[in-house]
């Protein structure tokens, strides 16, 4: 393993909005890009984090991703939106969707967004956040580059495709529900793979189908859906949803960069619900909510568990730790950060 050094979450975001404005990405959607990727660092997803901002960069130099996109939001219907990305970055794509539904479901109560031509929009759990502390409920769903096989089968034709819900809560974080649909994020492949790492047994099988523990093969070969079918069958539901549904790209077609395509066409779905839909009024749906989480927490712990925690709670508690800490960079990305550092004039100072 190689050396880790910290910087401080503001000196980050400072330094990927700046680069992001040399490299064509102004103004709010910079602040986007960087609140998006920090989030995830942040919550201890570094596969989600500024590790993928060289790739961005990549891209948008490259011209895979659009760097002025004209982004359209069409009411298809009262309460459903049809949104087309026009191939800018995800986390704008994701924040435009968004903020569309939740204006929406102010009229209507509930709103439906559905998003092609987009691209990797981070973790899926950074929306549901934005809208949870707004007082919506919210469910995210999203497709991805193909990487786990059908049950049965030895090829990756479906994402690892998340779902994400977020649960308000009155003066305290948001519960927050993100879960790929494989049994770890494909972000965590490659980053074994880059550190010539092994994987643990039972989560990849090799472009043979058959298992394996070197992350190089599992890059070549495809990850396994967690709990087995089940996962098959839920990252299916998904790519339908985000794919088929949508009129994004789905199965093989999401970010295959063959055939002369040059746009990734991830689709997301949004579906957006006032959390006062069903009660008397937010007073109500706070007080419902509370005793719930309260109930969870006090249930009989097993033997060894000193606390139960509601989903998202050990994440926000490590956003607190790495705000005061800083938040570790691996020598490899920092290098790559440091030619990044060279190439825009930005500096990237330590904490």
């Amino acid at each position: 393993m190689g050396e880790k050094k910290s910087f401080f979450a503001e000196e980050l975001h400072r330094f990927m909005v700046q680069v992001l404005d040399k490299a064509g990405i102004a103004g709010q959607d910079s602040e986007i890009v960087a609140d998006n990727l920090l989030r995830a660092d942040l919550w201890g997803i570094g596969t989600h984090g500024i590790s993928r901002f060289p790739r961005y960069l990549m891209r948008l130099q490259n011209g895979t991703i659009n760097s002025h996109p004209a982004i359209t939001i069409k009411n298809i219907f009262p309460a459903v939106l049809a949104v087309d990305g026009d191939n800018g970055l995800g986390s704008i794509v994701g924040f435009q969707a968004l903020e569309a539904a939740m204006a929406g479901a102010d009229k209507q109560g509930l709103c439906l967004a559905g998003v092609k031509g987009s691209n990797h929009f981070g973790a899926a759990g950074f929306y549901c956040e934005l809208a949870a502390k707004r007082n919506y409920i919210t469910i995210v769903l999203t497709n991805a580059l193909a990487a786990i096989p059908p049950w049965g089968g030895k090829e990756a034709y479906l994402g690892t495709n998340p779902i994400a819900i977020g649960l308000p809560r009155q003066d305290k974080a948001p519960v927050v529900i993100d879960l790929a649909t494989s049994v770890v994020a494909r972000g965590k492949i490659i980053s074994a793979a880059k550190q010539g790492g092994l994987l643990p047994e039972g989560w990849a099988l090799d472009k043979e189908g058959r298992p394996t523990t070197n992350a190089q093969e599992a890059l070549a070969g495809m990850i396994l859906p967690m709990a087995g079918p089940k996962g098959y069958a839920l990252a299916m539901a998904i790519d339908h949803l985000c794919g088929v549904f949508t009129g994004a790209g789905f199965g093989r077609e999401v970010a295959s960069y063959q055939n002369g395509q040059n746009q990734a066409n991830v689709g997301h779905l949004f579906i957006v619900i006032k959390a006062d839909a069903f009660t008397t009024g937010l007073p109500e749906y706070y007080e419902r909510t509370e005793r719930f989480c309260r109930e969870i927490k006090a249930v009989g712990k097993a033997a060894g568990v000193s606390e139960i925690y509601l989903p998202g709670e050990r994440e926000q508690q490590t956003e607190q730790t790495l705000l005061k800490q800083g938040i570790e960079i691996s020598d490899g990305l920092l290098e790559e950060l440091k030619t990044i550092s060279r190439e825009y004039g930005v500096p990237l100072r330590e904490a």
